[in-house]
C-alpha cells in the first residue's frame, strides 16, 4: 500500500477526506443536543462542509506557550464495519483531562448513542457526552485514510490556556472492531529543551490482542508506530489551519 503523509494541526486540524453537511450526519447520528455553553475554547470554527481553500482566522500562540507537541502514527482502514473510530488526547501526569487533538466525527457528534463501544476510555476522560459545541468543532473531523498521520498540539488546554512545563500524557484509542479496542499511550514532558517518546499499546478487552493479530496476517493493522516529539519554542504555523466538519 502506498504511503500517504498527511499533516493535521490542534486546536486546529488539517485533514483530508470527504465531508458530510451537518444537517446530514445529524439525521444519519441523532446526535443530542448540546448543554448549555461552559466556558468555551478560544479557538471556534463555524460548520463547514468540507475543507476549505484558505486557511481560517485564528489569533497567534500566546508568548506563554512552551511550544508543540507532534503526535504521529501510521493508519491502516480496516474493511468492515464497527472500526476505523479513532480519537487522539491530551492528559496531565495526574491523568486529568487537558485537551483532544482529533477524533472521527461519527463518534464525537453523537454516534455512541448508536455505538456506545465506540471510544469509551476517550469519552470517559473527556467527558464527551457533556462536551460544548465548541469543543466538538475543536476537534471533530472525517475519518482518515490509511497512511502516515502527525498532530500538532499547542500546549494549551481545553479553554486555550497555555499549560504548565511538565510531563503529558498522549494517547489514541482505536476501535478494531465493534468492542474491540486498542489504547496507546506515551509521555512527553514540555519544558525548555526537546524530547521524544514512543508510546506502548494495550488491547481492550485483552482478546482484542488476537483480532489484531489476525488483521496483521492480512497487513491491515489498524494503528502503529505511535510517538511524540516536543518542539520548544517552535510556533503554529496558521497556514495550515482549516476550518472544522461534521464528516463520517
Amino acid at each position: 500500500m502506498p504511503d500517504k503523509s498527511i499533516r493535521l494541526v490542534v486546536p486546529i486540524v488539517v485533514i483530508s477526506g470527504v465531508a458530510l453537511s451537518a444537517t446530514a450526519a445529524e439525521l444519519l447520528y441523532g446526535r443530542p443536543a448540546p448543554p448549555p455553553a461552559a466556558a468555551a475554547p478560544a479557538q471556534t470554527q463555524p460548520p463547514q462542509a468540507s475543507r476549505s481553500s484558505q486557511p481560517s482566522a485564528r489569533p497567534g500562540r500566546t508568548a506563554e506557550s512552551l511550544g508543540l507537541v507532534r503526535v504521529d502514527y501510521r493508519l491502516t482502514r480496516l474493511p468492515q464495519h464497527a472500526s476505523n473510530q479513532l480519537a487522539v488526547w491530551i492528559e496531565d501526569a495526574g491523568g486529568r483531562y487537558v485537551r483532544t487533538l482529533f477524533a472521527t466525527s461519527y463518534t464525537a457528534n453523537g454516534g455512541y448513542v448508536r455505538r456506545p463501544m465506540s471510544l469509551p476510555r476517550w469519552r470517559e476522560s473527556a467527558n464527551w457526552e457533556s462536551a460544548t459545541e465548541a469543543e466538538i468543532q475543536s476537534a471533530s473531523r472525517p475519518a482518515q485514510e490509511s497512511g502516515r498521520h502527525s498532530l500538532y498540539w499547542d500546549g494549551t488546554d481545553a479553554a486555550g490556556r497555555p499549560v504548565p512545563a511538565g510531563t503529558y500524557v498522549y494517547r489514541i484509542e482505536g476501535n478494531l472492531l465493534w468492542e474491540n479496542r486498542v489504547l496507546f499511550t506515551g509521555t512527553i514532558t514540555l519544558g525548555a529543551d526537546g524530547n521524544s517518546s514512543r508510546a506502548r499499546a494495550e488491547y481492550l478487552p485483552e482478546s482484542a490482542r488476537s483480532q489484531e493479530t489476525m488483521q496483521e496476517t492480512m497487513q491491515e493493522r489498524m494503528i502503529e508506530d505511535v510517538g511524540a516529539e516536543f518542539l520548544p519554542g517552535e510556533p503554529l504555523d496558521p497556514a495550515l489551519v482549516t476550518t472544522f466538519t461534521r464528516g463520517s
